[in-house]
């Protein structure tokens, strides 16, 4: 049906300029003179390009788009360059470009960028770059790009389409969590640290079969050199824990902030080589036993990319945990401090070794802090991002 509707527009314009070239040689004829034919004579050309224009196939092809920078986060500026071929052999004089079905988000940033007007000619490649600034986190993907060539007088509109997905992943926005607390307490032997979450990797205590998700780094050469089969170093734990890290996904407040405070945590544990689980409940989950890799870390980040609050309740999710959980210490991200949650920190010591819970507010002065048996609150924003287990580690 929409297609139809453009074969009868582009109809009506067709005979609009067959019209005009009809009117115009009659007035010519019959009125005579120098003056008429010289008005007949000076619109025929644009006459026969638009008559033209409304019958030659137009040739666009080999539509290509470049992102960068490669990853970005949310709050970041993504510029898009694009690029198209031309292989229409008729001159075009004017084409406008523009991308088709991008999400609403990118019209509050894009700030009409996303069109553009080129004066075409003889020219057979055309490109354009525009950004989106301050883009929001989510999966988009550029699909179509429509572009529109009118004649000088805009008599004749011609519109193709092109089709070359392009997908663009914007991440949280992630900071730099420091552990240097941990790690001195453990290097001056002040004492035992509470929560340890980072391996040491400097005192390897033994060897074992290797086992996928492995990091390349703890492969033991020697071994494999000998008898050619892959094993994996062992190290010893120095009194660390395993850590299992939920984000809270049934409360909207500062949803955005918590995703944020989530993924930093995720890849400064991975980092520093700490075993970290993660759990994901709502329309799309995510139970992620360990992570090690750059391939698991990468499919939590991507997750992380896309979840909505769409969940009813975090706290059934982790009762279904059980013993896996128990040996773990919870680290549980919020923007909500809930009764449900409170009831579950009340009785935190049933379901894990510690639970400590960092709910996010907008309030940047928030330096709040709350002890339940065996569970510790920490109120947090994203000025404080850096430091909240500097905070964990007062308590």
């Amino acid at each position: 049906m929409m297609k139809w509707r453009q074969l009868k527009k582009q109809g009506s314009r067709f005979l609009l300029v067959v019209i005009l070239l009809v009117f115009s040689f009659c007035f010519a004829m019959f009125q005579g003179g120098f003056v008429s034919w010289f008005i007949f004579f000076t619109i025929l050309p644009f006459l026969i390009y638009s008559l033209l224009l409304a019958v030659v196939p137009l040739k666009m092809e080999q539509l290509e788009r470049e992102a960068s920078p490669a990853y970005i986060e949310r709050g970041d500026t993504l510029h898009m360059k694009v690029r198209f071929q031309n292989r229409t052999f008729l001159p075009l004089v004017f084409l406008t470009v523009k991308e088709m079905e991008l999400d609403e988000r990118y019209y509050r940033v894009a700030l009409g960028q996303s069109s553009h007007l080129f004066l075409g000619g003889w020219k057979r490649s055309f490109e354009w770059t525009y950004s989106l600034e301050n883009i929001q986190r989510g999966e988009y993907v550029f699909s179509q790009m429509e572009i529109t060539v009118t004649d000088f007088f805009g008599w004749v509109v011609r519109k193709v389409m092109l089709t070359q997905p392009k997908r663009v992943i914007v991440y949280p926005k992630t900071v730099d969590i420091a552990y240097t607390a941990l790690q001195e307490q453990y290097d001056q032997g002040a004492h035992a640290a509470k929560y340890a979450m980072v391996k040491d990797t400097t005192m390897a205590t033994g060897v074992r079969n290797y086992q996928p998700g492995d990091r390349f780094s703890w492969i033991h050469w020697k071994s494999f050199a000998r008898n050619g089969e892959l094993r994996t170093k062992e190290f010893e734990d120095r009194q660390s824990q395993n850590i299992f890290l939920c984000l809270d996904r049934s409360s909207e407040q500062c949803f955005e902030q918590a995703v944020d405070l989530t993924a930093s945590i995720i890849k400064e544990i991975v980092k520093k080589q700490g075993d970290l689980a993660f759990l994901s409940v709502g329309q799309t989950s995510l139970n992620m036993p360990m992570i090690r890799s750059n391939v698991q870390l990468e499919q939590v980040q991507q997750h992380l990319a896309v979840v909505e609050p769409d969940a009813q309740a975090v706290t059934p999710a982790l009762f279904a945990q059980g013993a896996r959980l128990n040996s773990s210490i919870l680290l549980l991200v919020t923007g909500n401090l809930s009764d449900e949650l409170k009831h579950f920190l009340m009785n935190g010591s049933k379901y894990a070794r510690a639970v400590i819970c960092f709910v996010v507010t907008e309030d940047e002065k928030s330096h709040k802090s709350a002890n339940f048996s065996n569970s510790t609150v920490i109120f947090t924003n994203p000025l404080q991002f850096e430091n909240v287990f500097a905070e964990v580690m007062k308590r």
